[in-house]
């Protein structure tokens, strides 16, 4: 913009000096024009980031690196990916950091960096602004370490609760309506949360600050198991599932993205009942394991099998069969 109007200012209406006055040339009168600074002082940065970079934890990773380097500033969701305004002398060493250490959900496809006014104290997590939608929401992820720490330790608010997640892990995808990804986009919308989770929610130093899907049993969903007309049965619906697994039954567990059809493994009349109701004579089926080390007899399992295991993807892995066989679940 400053050369466009200085080129005007040096076109026929002839040339401009400092003090805003105007030399015109032969034949035309000498005019005064505002003065116009030949440089704004933007000591700020404005970074666009695109890529996978909403429901990952980025904006909690912005305000951390921002207080962490002292700048102020704000970031919030839009449209397009994420946006972040900074004013401070370690600028180029966030704009490193962004990339470098980003949340381990996020893809950054490009950041953009451009000289920009930053106002205000401190750094601050804004509302996100809707716009024309050029990013998109990454895939659900499986649970992390230490949300599998909450739901098996008896102390924790989420003991055994089915919709622990953090900003680190759990749904995404199937959960988001809209962008941008904001609670109020999700399936979680008609769940507010309680006093113990919006704590979390507002602290910086927690892993569940301002993570959308964050809930417990107090304010989040709840199970419930059903019989074949849609009739709840009583009692607790996870004990109630294993006992009718261990008594050869198959249940539909409705996950993120539809639902799974379970039977005990070892069981193998309920194996081949699964397979006629699914009309599968020989196609192999998943098994689920508590973990790697569980699987061990059943599969070998290698480096790469076990990585790819304890991924953020965590998907069905082809291993080759172990020394214990089970009966139909891979008769190919």
């Amino acid at each position: 913009l400053l050369r466009v109007i200085d080129r005007l200012y040096r076109s026929e209406w002839g040339y401009r000096i400092g003090d805003g006055s105007c030399l015109m040339r032969e034949g035309i009168a000498r005019r005064k024009l505002p003065a116009f600074p030949r440089e704004i002082d933007m000591t700020g940065r404005l970074f666009r980031i695109r890529g996978l970079v909403q429901g990952v934890g980025f904006r909690p990773f912005v305000w951390r690196l921002a207080n962490e380097l002292g700048l102020t500033g704000w970031v919030r969701n839009d449209g397009a990916g994420v946006i972040a305004a900074v004013s401070g002398e370690n600028w180029q060493e966030f704009a490193s950091r962004l990339r470098s250490e980003a949340p381990r959900l996020a893809r950054i496809d490009a950041i953009e960096c451009a000289p920009a006014e930053v106002s205000g104290e401190g750094f601050v997590i804004l509302a996100s602004e809707s716009g024309e939608v050029a990013t998109a929401i990454g895939p659900d992820a499986a649970l992390c370490p230490d949300c599998i720490a909450d739901l098996c330790d008896p102390a924790s608010r989420r003991w055994r609760y089915a919709f622990t997640t953090c900003t680190h892990c759990g749904p995404r995808y199937t959960v988001s309506r809209h962008i941008p990804y904001d609670r109020a986009s999700t399936s979680l919308a008609g769940f507010p949360l309680c006093a113990p989770c919006a704590a979390e929610y507002t602290a910086p130093a927690d892993r569940r600050f301002h993570a959308e899907t964050t809930c417990c049993p107090d304010c989040g969903p709840q199970l419930s198991l059903l019989d074949a007309a849609g009739q709840s049965l009583a009692g607790d619906p996870i004990a109630e599932t294993l006992r009718l697994l261990r008594d050869g039954r198959i249940v539909a567990i409705k996950g993120l993205g539809g639902f799974h059809l379970a039977c005990d493994a070892r069981n193998a009349a309920a194996v081949a009942g699964l397979r006629e109701r699914k009309q599968r004579e020989v196609k192999p089926f998943a098994v689920m394991g508590l973990n790697a080390a569980s699987l061990s007899d059943l599969a070998y399992i290698g480096d790469a099998e076990s990585a790819l295991l304890h991924s953020v993807a965590a998907p069905v892995v082809l291993c080759p069969k172990g020394e214990v066989e089970l009966p139909g679940i891979a008769p190919g």
